[in-house]
C-alpha cells in the first residue's frame, strides 16, 4: 500500500504532462497573418473599396487597428474597422494612382501586441510617385566625378612617369617634376572625394571595405609624394608605392568580393600605367631641346617601342575579362557600362595603332617631331581612358541601378557599425516608389542578411525586404511610397545562433 502512496506523485505527474500535450501548440503563439487582401506587393488597375487582413486566430483590435496610409501620410479610412475574429476589415475611400501601406496593429489571443503592414500600388503607381527624371546631375555626383577622375588621372600620369624614370631612361628635368606635381594633384584630389564620400555617407562609411581601399591608396599616394620631396633619389620607392595605388583601384569597388575579377583589374590597370601613364613622361623629354635624339631620345623611345606589346595585349585582355566577369558574361545585355567598356577598348585600339607607326618610324629613321605628335596624341589618350575609367565606378556593370563602389551615385545611402562591420544601405533612385536598396559590408560567409524599413507615417510597422546576395552586396526591392526618414535596420545572421543588427536614418526625397 504505501508502494502505490509513494508512486501517486509521479502518476499525477506523467497525467498532467500528457494533458498539456494534448494541448494544441498555436494556443500558446502569437496571431499570424494568413492573408491579406490585397497581397503584398500587388499592383491593382483600380483602388479597392476594401481592404482585409486574415489571421490563424481570432484577434482583437490594437490602437491604431487596420488602416491604409497615403503617400502624404494621412489615412485613407472609411468609417470604423470591421472585426469579425479572424477577419478584419476597413472601407476605404478610392485612391488615384500609388503606392500605399497597409499597417495593422492586432491583440492576439496570449495578449500579445502584433504588428505589420503591406503595401500595394494602384494604377500607375511608379509614375505617379516620381517626378520627370532630370538630366542634370547632381551637384554631390558632379563633385564625385570630377574628384575621382582627376585623382585617378594625376595617379596614373605619376606612376607612368616613374616608370618612365626608372625603367625606360626618360631622366630629364621636366620628367623629374611631372610625378612630383601629379602625385600631390592626385592626394589632393582623392583626399577631396574621400570628404566628399564621408560627409554625404557618414562616418561608418568609412569602415567599409570600399572606403578602406581608398584610404590605403591615398597612403600610399603621400608615401610617394613623399619619397620624392624628403629624398628625391628615392624612386624606385616612389614607383612601387604609386603602382601598389593603382593595384587598390582594383579592391571594394565593383570587384569586391571576387578574387579574379580583382586580379584581373590589377594587371589592366599596371599594363595601362606602363603604356599609357608612361606616354606624358616621353612626350615630355621629346620636347626638351637638350636632350639629344641619338642615343637619349630615341633611345627611351625604343624602350618604350619594346613594352608596348605585351602592356597593350595585358591592357586588352585585363579590360575585356574583368568586364565579362563583373557583367557575367554580358547576363544584362549591351548596358551603359558595356558600352563605356567598348569605347575604352576602342580608344586603347587606337593608342595601339599609334604603336605601329611608331614601330614603323623607328625602322625608318623618323626624326623627334614624328615621335613628338604621336606622344602628345598618346598623352591625351591617357586623359580619356582615365576619365572613361572613372565613368566606370559610377555606373553599375549590370545596368540595374548605378553603383559608385559601395553605392549608387546621387541616390540616398546611411552608414551604421553592426558589432566592428561597416555597413551602407543605399536606395536607388531614392524617390517615393519602388526602390532597389542594397546592403553593402557583410561578409560574403555570414548566413543570411535581412533588412527592414519603418517610417513615421506607419510606425511599428516595418516593412521587409527581401535581399539577395549579388556582386555588389545583398539586394531586394521595395515599394516606399512615403517621403522623409525612413529607419533602416539590417540584421546579419552570422551564424544559426549568432545575429547581429543595427541601424541608420535613410532619407527619401521628392
Amino acid at each position: 500500500m504505501g508502494m502505490r502512496v509513494a508512486r501517486l506523485p509521479v502518476a499525477l505527474l506523467v497525467l498532467v504532462c500528457s494533458l498539456l500535450l494534448l494541448v494544441p501548440l498555436g494556443v500558446s503563439a502569437h496571431a499570424g497573418v494568413v492573408a491579406t487582401d490585397p497581397v503584398d506587393g500587388a499592383r491593382l488597375p483600380a483602388s479597392p473599396p476594401v481592404v482585409s487582413v486574415t489571421f490563424n486566430e481570432p484577434v482583437t483590435l490594437a490602437p491604431g487597428g487596420l488602416r491604409v496610409v497615403k503617400p502624404d501620410g494621412s489615412l485613407a479610412d472609411v468609417g470604423d474597422e470591421v472585426d469579425t475574429g479572424t477577419v478584419v476589415s476597413q472601407a476605404i475611400e478610392p485612391l488615384p494612382d500609388g503606392w500605399y501601406v497597409m499597417a495593422w496593429s492586432i491583440v492576439s489571443e496570449d495578449g500579445h501586441v502584433v504588428h505589420g503592414s503591406a503595401t500595394f500600388a494602384v494604377g500607375d503607381a511608379d509614375a505617379a510617385a516620381r517626378p520627370q527624371p532630370s538630366i542634370t546631375p547632381s551637384s554631390l555626383e558632379t563633385a564625385l566625378w570630377l574628384a575621382r577622375g582627376l585623382a585617378d588621372l594625376a595617379l596614373l600620369a605619376g606612376a607612368g612617369a616613374l616608370f618612365a624614370w626608372v625603367a625606360l631612361g626618360a631622366r630629364t628635368r621636366r620628367v623629374a617634376l611631372l610625378p612630383r606635381i601629379a602625385l600631390a594633384v592626385a592626394a589632393i584630389g582623392g583626399s577631396a572625394w574621400l570628404l566628399v564620400e564621408a560627409s554625404d555617407a557618414g562616418s561608418a562609411w568609412l569602415s567599409t571595405g570600399y572606403a578602406l581601399s581608398a584610404i590605403t591608396r591615398l597612403a600610399l599616394v603621400l608615401l610617394a609624394v613623399g619619397s620624392l620631396l624628403v629624398r628625391p633619389a628615392r624612386e624606385r620607392l616612389a614607383l612601387l608605392s604609386s603602382l601598389l595605388a593603382v593595384a587598390t583601384l582594383a579592391v571594394g569597388g565593383h570587384a569586391a568580393g571576387s578574387p579574379l575579377t580583382s586580379v584581373t583589374l590589377v594587371i589592366h590597370l599596371l599594363a595601362g600605367v606602363t603604356w599609357l601613364g608612361a606616354a606624358p613622361a616621353v612626350a615630355l623629354m621629346l620636347w626638351d631641346r637638350s636632350v639629344p635624339d641619338q642615343p637619349d631620345a630615341l633611345g627611351v623611345v625604343r624602350g618604350f617601342s619594346r613594352t608596348a606589346t605585351l602592356t597593350l595585349f595585358l591592357v586588352i585582355l585585363g579590360g575585356s575579362a574583368s568586364a565579362l566577369l563583373l557583367t557575367d558574361g554580358l547576363a544584362s545585355g549591351i548596358t551603359t557600362y558595356v558600352w563605356i567598356v567598348l569605347v575604352k577598348l576602342a580608344v586603347v585600339a587606337l593608342a595601339a595603332l599609334m604603336g605601329a607607326l611608331g614601330r614603323r618610324g623607328l625602322t625608318n629613321g623618323a626624326g623627334r617631331r614624328h615621335y613628338r605628335r604621336l606622344f602628345l596624341l598618346d598623352a591625351c589618350l591617357l586623359v580619356v581612358v582615365a576619365a572613361l575609367s572613372s565613368a566606370l565606378t559610377l555606373v553599375g556593370p549590370h545596368g540595374t541601378h548605378a553603383v559608385h563602389g559601395d553605392h549608387q551615385v546621387g541616390s540616398p545611402r546611411c552608414a551604421m557599425a553592426v558589432g566592428e562591420t561597416g555597413i551602407t544601405v543605399v536606395a536607388d533612385p531614392g524617390t517615393p516608389g519602388t526602390n532597389t536598396l542594397t546592403v553593402t559590408g557583410p561578409a560574403a560567409t555570414v548566413e543570411g542578411v535581412t533588412l527592414e524599413l519603418e517610417h513615421p507615417y506607419a510606425e511599428g510597422a516595418a516593412l521587409e525586404v527581401p535581399l539577395t546576395s549579388s556582386h555588389h552586396g545583398w539586394t531586394g526591392a521595395a515599394a516606399m511610397p512615403f517621403t522623409g526618414t525612413w529607419t533602416a535596420t539590417v540584421r546579419i545572421r552570422v551564424d544559426t545562433f549568432t545575429e547581429a543588427s543595427g541601424s541608420c536614418d535613410l532619407t527619401i526625397a521628392p
